[in-house]
């Protein structure tokens, strides 16, 4: 068994990488320049990257989103020539995407503008998704990579081609914003003494938003947090 792209073209050197960590659906390889994810066999199909989105994804070109390369099927040579004559669809078992180095660094603790500056980026992202009628799913402070400069969007896996109107996906994609927003913002809080107050008050301070097809997100939480110079400010002062 090896791995093939969709013009039956193997992926090399993969005993060159190295192991970088495993979630639920997947184990994440690595070189100075690429990532590797694999799947595990009994993941369902609905918790991998779908093809479709995939021809999507891998032309969008924005420094707040993982760039993806190519997608994979593992087959043995049989499964291979069933692949070549159009007798057997092509299954999407792993792809490689950009390796990213993630610095240490807690963005509540940099700049306001650093915080507002990455998430207009991601919501001109989330617009792009919506225009593609991409639906945005999973969401959360583990499936973004922060560095020094950005916040980049990663583990795309969930997202999917929908045929609701586009209201509706814009609706869908505004909330995961803003659900994204709260679970960077969670993960983040520092070890105080007062933390479970100070993020029960930062939920409240910010379950007001309204959120419709055509809210921008960035700007309702700028108002939020404009009279602070950093976002930790807001939870402890």
């Amino acid at each position: 068994m090896a791995y093939y792209n969709r013009l039956g073209k193997p992926l090399r050197n993969l005993n060159k990488m190295e192991y970088l960590r495993a979630g639920e659906c997947a184990s994440i390889y690595h070189n100075s320049e690429i990532i590797f994810k694999e799947y595990f066999s009994e993941t369902p199909q609905k918790h991998k990257l779908k093809e479709d989105v995939f021809d999507i994804l891998k032309d969008i070109d924005n420094p707040n989103f993982i760039k993806l390369l190519e997608i994979y099927s593992n087959m043995n040579l049989q499964e291979l020539v069933q692949l070549k004559t159009h007798m057997k669809k092509f299954i999407v078992d792993a792809y490689t995407a950009k390796y990213y180095d993630e610095k240490e660094i807690n963005p509540l603790y940099e700049t306001v503008d650093y915080l507002l500056d990455n998430f207009h980026e991601l919501e001109k992202l989330f617009d792009l998704f919506t225009s593609n009628s991409i639906i945005v799913d999973d969401t959360k402070r583990e499936n973004t990579i922060i560095t020094k400069e950005r916040i980049i969007l990663i583990d795309p896996d969930s997202f999917y081609i929908s045929t609701k109107v586009k209201e509706k996906i814009a609706f869908n994609n505004k909330t995961h914003l803003l659900i994204l927003f709260k679970s960077i913002w969670t993960h983040s809080m520092p070890n105080i003494e007062n933390q479970r107050e100070a993020l029960r008050d930062f939920y409240t301070k910010i379950s007001d938003i309204p959120i419709d097809s055509t809210t921008n997100i960035t700007y309702e939480l700028s108002k939020k947090l404009k009279y602070v110079k950093k976002p930790i400010d807001y939870v402890i002062i």
